[in-house]
């Protein structure tokens, strides 16, 4: 089992943000006068995409079929990820398309991976997240025909994720009976990890990247939560996995144990609130970090309930 933050694997710059604040960065809708437009909801998926499609085309670049074949990987698996690359070209040319000129540029990334494995596995836990960001984001658009576009592309995105998770790295292909959405603010929080810069012609995104967040270990362990604090509140971890809510508190040294139920990838964030759902940019210290705790064919998959 591993828990990693993706702001610790990269040295990251976040791009120029302006707070967008919500009841609940997971699912929660916001009050109406603070929602975000159709048109920048799009450009937040366009931001996403412009992400994916230069991290599968750089590793591409970088990465020769020899060198897939040098790692112990069959041709199939390079011509595969071909096709994903020129799927996340395609959702950029869509997504351009109907913003016009409120279109948002690419911006400039480091990725953190250094070989064909480490790719592989940055790739499904990217998708992952992709995943996430259109479960959650979906809440806000109000647009039916915006709607059916972004249904298309979230099951396409769960379909890389799964292909890459399982045929590939011969993992799990699901995490469990549903996916977990995520915040606007959250996503943004793990793409800004892979940002160095962006066009200053891009128009601000409602949204905010917020501290980082490491911990130390994995489900049913006692872990280690590294974050920048420097007021001695009670903070706690909170769990977000499908649809469902965990909370911990942490200790003085900022420990605590991971609830055992988790699976697959699942987030965690530190807060001040004491109640799951009163989470808010108000009172998050930091996160979210990505947790990944694998499971085998024969393990229960139950939905987690915390």
């Amino acid at each position: 089992m591993k828990f990693t933050a993706a702001a610790a694997l990269l040295s990251a710059v976040a791009v120029s943000a302006v707070p967008f604040k919500r009841q609940d960065n997971s699912t929660a809708t916001p009050a109406a006068a603070a929602a975000p437009t159709d048109t920048q909801i799009l450009q937040y998926a366009l931001t996403l995409e412009h992400l994916e499609k230069a991290f599968y085309a750089q590793a591409l670049e970088q990465y020769s079929a020899d060198d897939f074949a040098s790692a112990g990987y069959p041709a199939w698996v390079r011509n595969r990820l071909q096709q994903v690359a020129s799927h996340e070209a395609d959702h950029v040319t869509l997504l351009s398309g109907a913003l016009g000129n409120s279109s948002v540029e690419a911006c400039q990334y480091k990725f953190p991976y250094t070989d064909v494995d480490s790719f592989l596995s940055l790739a499904a836990t990217i998708e992952n997240v992709g995943v996430s960001a259109y479960a959650g984001a979906a809440q806000f658009i109000k647009t039916p025909a915006y709607v059916t576009v972004a249904v298309a592309i979230h099951a396409v995105e769960a379909r890389h994720q799964a292909w890459e998770q399982s045929a590939v790295l011969k993992q799990q292909p699901w995490n469990g009976p549903y996916d977990t959405p995520l915040g606007l603010d959250l996503v943004y929080t793990i793409a800004a990890g892979f940002i160095t810069g962006c066009p200053d012609s891009n128009p601000a995104l409602p949204v905010m990247a917020l501290p980082a967040l490491t911990v130390s270990a994995g489900p049913g362990q006692n872990a280690q939560f590294t974050f920048e604090s420097t007021d001695s509140t009670t903070k706690y971890a909170v769990f977000y996995a499908g649809l469902g809510t965990a909370i911990v508190q942490l200790d003085q040294n900022n420990m605590a144990t991971i609830p055992a139920g988790l699976q697959g990838y699942y987030y965690a964030v530190v807060t001040t609130s004491a109640d799951a759902m009163g989470v808010s940019n108000d009172n998050i210290v930091a996160g979210p970090a990505i947790g990944f705790a694998p499971f085998n064919s024969a393990a229960s998959n139950p939905t987690f309930s915390g």
